[in-house]
C-alpha cells in the first residue's frame, strides 16, 4: 500500500468550490505513478524504457467531493498481475479517515517499441505486490458501444492534452465526458473503457446517449475509430 497526502488547491476546484471528477482520477494517476517511481521503476512505472503501462478500464465510485483546501489522503495498491494484464485499486480519505472515493483499474504492460503487449516479468509482479492480497476484480474491460447516439461537440487534440507517451491523458476523456452532461448532473460512478489512443491534431466527436439510470458518452475520431467508452450515473 502506498499513500500521498494533498491539500486540495484552488486550481484544483470548480466554481463552486468543489473537485470535479475528472481531478480525482488526477489524484489517483499522480499517486501511482509517485508509488512506481518510490520502487524505482521511473515515470512510467516500468522496469525499463522499452515497457509501459497502459489504462485500459476505471471503475470509481464518489461518495462526496472534496473541497478547496481539505487535506485528503489517496491510497493505492496493486493487488493482481497475470500475464500481459496488472490490477490496481485506489482509495482517497478525508481528515476524518471516511473513505469518500475508490477507484479499481485495469492495465497491460506494453512493449512501446514494438507496441504489443508483453508478459509481465516475474521480478516486476513481485516488487509490486510483496505479499498476498485481495484479489478480486471490480472493473470491467469492455462497456457496451451500441445505442442512438447523439452528437454533442468535437474537440481538437493539442498539445495541452497530451501526456510522456505522447496521446491524450486517459482523464481527459472524463473532462470531456463532464462538459456534454446536464448542469447539476451529480455523477457518482463512472465506468471507463479505453480501445484506442488519441494524439496530436486528431478530431474527437463526442457523442451521448442519455438513458434512465446512467449517461453513456462516445469517444471517435475524424476517422469513425473508437477510442473510449464512458457510462456516468447517479446514485
Amino acid at each position: 500500500m502506498y499513500e500521498m497526502n494533498i491539500q486540495v488547491r484552488y486550481s484544483e476546484v470548480d466554481r463552486f468550490g468543489k473537485v470535479r471528477l475528472h481531478q480525482l482520477l488526477d489524484y489517483f494517476q499522480d499517486c501511482s505513478t509517485f508509488h512506481s517511481i518510490s520502487l524505482g521503476f521511473g515515470r512510467t512505472g516500468a522496469e525499463d524504457e522499452q515497457h509501459s503501462w497502459y489504462l485500459l478500464s476505471w471503475d470509481v465510485e464518489v461518495r462526496r467531493y472534496p473541497k478547496l483546501s481539505e487535506r485528503l489522503k489517496v491510497t493505492t495498491e496493486p493487488y493482481k498481475m497475470k500475464g500481459f494484464y496488472g490490477y490496481r485499486r485506489y482509495k482517497i480519505f478525508d481528515e476524518a479517515g471516511n473513505d469518500i472515493a475508490e477507484a479499481d483499474t485495469i492495465w497491460i504492460y506494453m512493449d512501446i517499441e514494438k507496441m504489443i503487449p508483453a508478459k509481465i516479468p516475474l521480478r516486476v509482479a513481485d516488487t509490486y505486490i510483496p505479499e498476498k492480497v485481495d484479489e478480486t476484480v471490480k472493473a470491467k474491460r469492455k462497456l457496451a458501444a451500441d445505442g442512438d447516439w447523439k452528437e454533442m461537440e468535437q474537440i481538437l487534440v493539442s498539445k495541452y492534452f497530451l501526456d510522456s507517451n505522447m496521446h491524450v491523458n486517459n482523464t481527459c476523456y472524463v473532462l470531456w465526458a463532464e462538459d456534454v452532461l446536464p448542469e447539476g448532473y451529480h455523477v457518482n460512478r463512472v465506468k471507463v473503457d479505453y480501445r484506442q489512443s488519441s494524439r496530436l491534431n486528431d478530431v474527437i466527436r463526442i457523442y451521448a446517449i442519455e438513458e434512465e439510470s446512467a449517461w453513456r458518452v462516445r469517444f471517435v475520431n475524424q476517422d469513425d475509430v473508437l477510442m473510449a467508452l464512458l457510462e456516468l450515473s447517479e446514485l
